[in-house]
């Protein structure tokens, strides 16, 4: 039986390569934190928009 090298590169070459997509993940994280964040804040303004809707209807059906 012949010997396979192995298929994964060399733990020094290995390195770099993961710290490399270690700090990828991380902006990635990140960018994913901060359209949550944008979201959540559309999110807020449409419910207070709405809220506030329904309170001008409600006056003015009181009012009728």
């Amino acid at each position: 039986s012949g010997f396979f090298a192995p298929i994964c590169p060399s733990p020094a070459g290995a390195a770099p390569l993961l710290q490399l997509r270690e700090e990828q993940q991380q902006l990635e994280l990140g960018r994913r934190r901060e359209q949550l964040r944008e979201a959540q804040q559309r999110l807020r303004e449409v419910a207070l928009e709405a809220q506030q809707a329904q309170l001008k209807r409600l006056r003015q059906t009181s009012e009728r």
